[in-house]
């Protein structure tokens, strides 16, 4: 054998080895890719809704459920697993307000049942609940429900004239005659006595005010204007009108 041909032979031979050490190399490194698992996201069990709890309504078992939610975006407010009981303890509650599914439950939007009636389970803390007889046409033809906000106006006759003011802004509704529910799913509800939620001297301002006139609900709107809202038409002089509280 030649020298030139074992110089190929042995050029040859240093090739084949450098190649299968390099395809050994890649090999072993997709493996090691494979094989390493992703960082997983830490998490915490959380108590939501399985479906919407109204107002007033009781917790049962069947209507929460546990649910893994990052542990970075947990609030101090949300009922975690750490504590067993607490979903059984919710069994003895009343949803101060709507819950809708899938939100996590918190407190603040429950109350112990046995902590008093109804009512004024869902009443805020330190306000009163007061009620007035209402017609179509002093309840914006019936389309208030609970969970609206309403103006109350007052209408006295004064002088052979009618007068008319406003006595609160932005009063939330309790209640129409005996229901609470923030979701009725009628449009309108044919109520004569509608329950709103006033702080303790508007309370009684109010039931001053029943005595001296007709008292009338105006529905207000969900959405706040951009600035003032100016009137179309030009007031009687009869009509008063105080805006942001009460005069």
């Amino acid at each position: 054998m030649n020298t030139s041909r074992m110089i190929i032979l042995g050029v040859a031979l240093v090739a084949g080895v450098g190649a299968f050490f390099l395809v050994q190399a890649n090999t072993a490194t997709d493996i090691a890719e494979r094989t390493v698992e992703p960082i997983r996201e830490q998490t915490v069990r959380v108590l939501i809704s399985s479906h919407d709890i109204q107002r007033g309504e009781r917790i049962t078992l069947e209507d929460t459920n546990w649910i893994s939610w990052p542990k970075k975006a947990v609030q101090p407010s949300f009922i975690t697993d750490e504590n067993p009981e607490a979903r059984d303890e919710l069994t003895e509650a009343v949803a101060r307000s709507l819950i809708v599914a899938g939100e996590p439950i918190v407190n603040a939007k429950l109350v112990k049942a046995d902590s008093g009636g109804l009512m004024a389970a869902i009443i805020a803390p330190g306000y009163r609940a007061v009620t007035l007889r209402v017609t179509p046409e002093t309840s914006s033809g019936g389309f208030i429900l609970p969970g609206d906000e309403v103006d109350v106006m007052l209408t006295t006759d004064g002088r052979g004239a009618n007068r008319t003011r406003l006595l609160f802004q932005s009063v939330r509704v309790l209640a129409v005659n005996a229901i609470y529910s923030e979701n009725s799913e009628a449009a309108n509800i044919a109520g004569s006595n509608v329950t709103i939620e006033l702080a303790p001297g508007d309370a009684e301002s109010f039931m001053t005010a029943r005595s001296s006139g007709a008292l009338s609900l105006v529905l207000r709107s969900i959405f706040k204007p951009e600035g003032d809202v100016q009137a179309d038409i030009t007031r009687p002089s009869g009509v008063t009108v105080v805006r942001y509280g009460r005069s």
